[in-house]
């Protein structure tokens, strides 16, 4: 990672964070679902 790259805003982290963690809840729900269907 160089140094002069730019620093990209909070918010955009968030939105990759949110968006990991609602595909990976789907899936868990998913998995979940066809376990116990």
């Amino acid at each position: 990672m160089a140094p002069e790259q730019p620093q990209r805003p909070a918010w955009l982290n968030w939105l990759f964070l949110a968006a990991f963690l609602w595909s990976s809840w789907q899936l868990a729900g998913l998995w979940f679902a066809r376990l116990h269907g």
